[in-house]
């Protein structure tokens, strides 16, 4: 229980640095995945961006807390569920037009990792410790997978669209997740000041460093291009599945006997495709929203000058 709370905290502090990013992205210039340095700079002199950073990790780090404190398919799905929820408010609460496929998509969001929570057997032990080199070569493989093929589409001239750069971040943030985990197990084995050393001479903290840093730079550039409300949902839901999946594999997790308890792990998997599906049906037109939102600011900095 501990560990499901401390999961829905984090997703409040996690979703209030989402916003404030989003707000600042929409100010400043355009970025790109193919000019890192310009990139880099955009985001690094935005004290707004750097403030919602900081929310932003203080939220992933509670997730690692609360990865160490409860199964891997409780924690991870009440921490997206909670940031979807609370991205629904925030988006409400700032004015920001909603579609009806959005408003559907966000509902069925928590419903469907809310499935995912339920369907982990009460008592269900919590995995933690991994096969360390197969937990390696698959976090690798994902996050050189994104990077390659972004890098080849975009390289192309072809459009990626914001969405689809939300999943390639979500699979970049989930590989961070599968050493969130690991370094949450070793919080819960060792004390916090013990599993210092264990987890410096780990690959959890650089793995989790590779991942988190191929996806910020994937999931804020999908950001500028669109809405939060239209980005995160399809960050996260990839990014859960995957962590979930992954996860429960890597770090002996046992999936439920009962078969009510794996109807619902089964229900809860659809449903986020589902949102997938909703989702993605409404990033042209609020791309185009975002875009003639950004021109308009751009036009009255230019006057205020």
């Amino acid at each position: 229980m501990i560990g499901l709370l401390v999961a829905l905290l984090s997703a409040v502090v996690y979703t209030v640095g989402l916003t404030v990013e989003q707000r600042a992205l929409h100010g400043a210039e355009s970025i790109s995945v193919h000019r890192p340095l310009h990139l880099a700079r955009v985001l690094l002199g935005n004290p707004r961006w750097v403030f919602g950073c900081v929310f932003a990790a203080l939220g992933s780090l509670g997730l690692i807390v609360s990865l160490g404190l409860a199964p891997v398919s409780v924690a991870q799905p009440a921490f997206a569920a909670g940031v979807a929820c609370t991205l629904l408010v925030a988006t409400l609460v700032l004015g920001e037009r909603i579609t009806r496929g959005e408003y559907v998509a966000l509902g069925v969001m928590p419903v469907a990792l809310g499935l995912l929570g339920l369907s982990t057997a009460e008592g269900a032990e919590t995995g933690t410790t991994a096969n360390t080199p197969v937990l390696v070569a698959v976090s690798l493989t994902t996050v050189v997978a994104c990077v390659g093929v972004m890098a080849v589409v975009g390289g192309r001239g072809r459009y990626v669209s914001a969405a689809a750069m939300g999943a390639a971040a979500g699979l970049a943030q989930g590989s961070a997740g599968l050493q969130g985990k690991g370094l949450g197990g070793l919080l819960a084995d060792h004390g916090l000041w013990a599993a210092v050393a264990p987890a410096l001479l780990s690959p959890y903290p650089y793995l989790y460093a590779l991942g988190w840093a191929v996806g910020i730079v994937l999931f804020q550039t999908s950001l500028q291009r669109s809405r939060a409300s239209i980005t995160a949902p399809v960050s996260n839901v990839v990014g859960n599945v995957f962590t979930v999946v992954a996860g429960t594999l890597l770090f002996g997790e046992q999936l439920p006997d009962d078969p009510l308890m794996l109807a619902l792990r089964v229900g809860g998997f659809a449903l986020t495709l589902v949102v997938v599906v909703l989702v993605r049906g409404n990033v042209a037109s609020a791309e185009a929203d975002t875009s003639r939102l950004r021109a308009e600011n751009a036009v009255a900095a230019d006057a205020d000058r």
